[in-house]
């Protein structure tokens, strides 16, 4: 699918290459015409030779102007096709060299996150993320770490998602049109749009720009200037012409730095707000059946109109630029007052849109992230819109769940079924027990979002999910590795107190201390989470745990992965079977690796 689409705008680029050629050629014709059409009239004293001149500048003007619309037709292009590489990226492991993975989201890198390579360099984040803009980037990390606790809320972007995922065209023009705002680092940003906002809200002084004086005296100059060239007292008219234009170059040398610092912001947003007109009127022009992106394309209405609003904004950002040009500046302010007028303009528009702003660009975030969690469904063969229940004692079903980060083709799919147990999962090392918890916990972050996953079949109730993998000691806070995890369980422990649905994940339990005190640990530990709203999975190398199946008081159950051994060499199948593990691995390790 994804070659169809880069062989037609392929073929679009050479086509508009070849138009561009031939404009610039004929360009290059109307100019040298116009140079001699004037040179001729200048030598000759023809009247006609100016009107021909005139003719061949306005012919210029308009090559100029075709040409400028060809160039961003194929910025746009290139965009896209970059759009279908990263499609291709995801194929393989080319997309970890994305430059977006979330690791600047510190807001939203909650444990669990990290445990589950939710966000970060090789993360979830990295993989999906096609959102361009700041509010797009940021809705993805929340929607997949702290995800709403409502499931009709969970429903209705589900249904936003599976919508979008059969709107190929729209959600590929989509991420096209926001790939420009990819090229500036979240961080920069951020901050510029934090001063945008932070500028709409600041009361500026305007009794500067209510003055009727900058709608007089730009015309008195106009008027004197006309009657000049009509050689209506020559003199004269010329001599007020010049008063009145240094007089307005004076006012805005006068007010330049207070112009200048309310105008600063709408210029550092100069660069962006093409893109964010682009991304409106697609949205605005679509027509969507889910209730929640009709209430996102609404919400572009709400207190004025989003189209017309940046329409707007971008003409002013236009003019913003232009002033910054020396010579545009000497010229325009003496004749028009224009820094004036530019400042009138934009607080106009912040008094009509600063309440609403958020609003929009709020609802073009949310749509990047509703796209992004369609990715897996549209690069691999694979996957699913998960079931969520409501139920009060959790429940986890799944048929060929896969690590979505991982190549669809090398990966091994598992089937998987637990109800308010606790898992007991055994193995030898690299058998794949680590690789199943975080399938199930990447899985389960993709099903609370909205999004698809890597799976047949996903069947989940919606659960807190609580994790305790990568635990580290910390040198300059005197944390040991072993503390460390104990503030994980400790974490853990609390939120059991509140008796509501959660799922635990915890990799080699207590693996900081010594085996005895390890085991009698650990058997406290589950027996205090062998709650009926809590599901267990744990991880362990301790096979004495295994006999807490046989407890009557803890609902637990055994599962295990197992390896086979084929000249010298150890062969896993990452398959998750029912029951325990009676084999160790770590001796032959060592013979392999020359230890012993």
């Amino acid at each position: 699918m994804y070659q169809t689409y880069l062989q037609d705008c392929q073929k679009q680029s050479v086509c508009l290459h070849n138009q561009c050629r031939k404009i610039s050629f004929w360009r290059m014709i109307t100019a040298a015409a116009a140079a001699i059409f004037f040179s001729f009239g200048y030598a000759k004293s023809f009247s006609f030779c100016y009107l021909l001149c005139a003719a061949a500048v306005l012919c210029f003007l308009f090559l100029v102007n075709v040409n400028n619309k060809k160039k961003d037709k194929l910025s746009y292009l290139s965009d896209f096709e970059s759009v279908i590489h990263d499609y291709e990226a995801r194929l393989d492991d080319s997309w970890k060299q994305f430059s977006i993975d979330g690791s600047q989201m510190h807001a939203y890198d909650m444990s669990h996150a990290s445990d589950l390579d939710l966000l970060g360099k090789h993360s979830l984040y990295q993989h999906i993320c096609t959102a361009g803009t700041v509010f797009g980037q940021e809705q993805l990390a929340r929607l997949l770490t702290q995800p709403d606790l409502d499931i009709a809320s969970i429903l209705s972007r589900q249904q936003a998602v599976k919508e979008l995922t059969q709107k190929t065209d729209f959600t590929l023009h989509f991420e096209a049109s926001a790939r420009n705002l990819k090229t500036v680092s979240y961080d920069v940003s951020k901050k510029n749009l934090d001063d945008f906002f932070h500028a709409l809200e600041l009361e500026n002084n305007t009794s500067l720009l209510k003055s009727i004086m900058i709608d007089i005296v730009p015309l008195l100059t106009l008027i004197f200037f006309f009657c000049y060239l009509c050689g209506i007292q020559q003199d004269f008219t010329f001599s007020c012409f010049m008063i009145c234009a240094m007089l307005q170059l004076f006012a805005a040398f006068l007010a330049n730095r207070h112009i200048s610092r309310l105008l600063a912001p709408v210029y550092k947003m100069n660069r962006t707000l093409t893109p964010y007109r682009r991304l409106i009127d697609l949205l605005t022009q679509e027509s969507f059946d889910s209730p929640y992106l009709q209430k996102l394309q609404q919400s572009l209405s709400q207190k004025g109109n989003a189209v017309s609003a940046f329409k707007e904004l971008a003409s002013i950002a236009d003019a913003v630029v232009l002033r910054h040009n020396v010579y545009a500046y000497l010229l325009l302010n003496s004749l028009f007052c224009f820094d004036f007028h530019c400042a009138r303009r934009y607080r106009r528009w912040q008094t009509a849109y600063r309440h609403t702003l958020r609003i929009w660009l709020e609802a073009i975030g949310n749509v990047e992230a509703l796209i992004s969690l369609g990715v897996v469904a549209r690069t691999r063969q694979t996957y699913t819109l998960p079931q969520i229940l409501d139920t009060v004692k959790p429940v986890l079903s799944a048929c060929e769940l896969k690590h979505p980060l991982l190549k669809e083709q090398a990966a091994v799919g598992n089937d998987f079924n637990l109800t308010h147990q606790t898992c007991i999962i055994t193995g030898s090392n690299m058998s794949g027990k680590t690789t199943f918890m975080r399938t199930i916990g990447v899985n389960l972050a993709l099903a609370y979002a909205g999004g698809f996953c890597a799976a047949s079949d996903f069947c989940v109730s919606y659960m807190k999910i609580c994790t305790s993998m990568r635990t580290s000691d910390n040198v300059n806070e005197g944390i040991s590795s072993f503390y460390a995890e104990l503030l994980r369980m400790q974490n853990i422990m609390e939120t059991s107190r509140k008796q509501q649905p959660m799922i635990a994940f915890i990799d080699e339990i207590y693996k900081g201390t010594n085996s005895k005190d390890r085991i009698l640990a650990a058997r406290e530990t589950v027996k205090n989470l062998a709650k009926p709203y809590i599901l267990t999975i744990l991880t362990t190398h301790d096979l004495e745990l295994c006999d807490l199946e046989y407890d009557s008081g803890i609902d637990a159950v055994n599962y295990y992965f197992t390896e086979r051994y084929s000249q010298n060499e150890i062969l896993f199948d990452y398959k998750i079977q029912k029951g325990r593990c009676n084999t160790t691995n770590a001796y032959y390790l060592l013979h392999m690796a020359g230890i012993l």
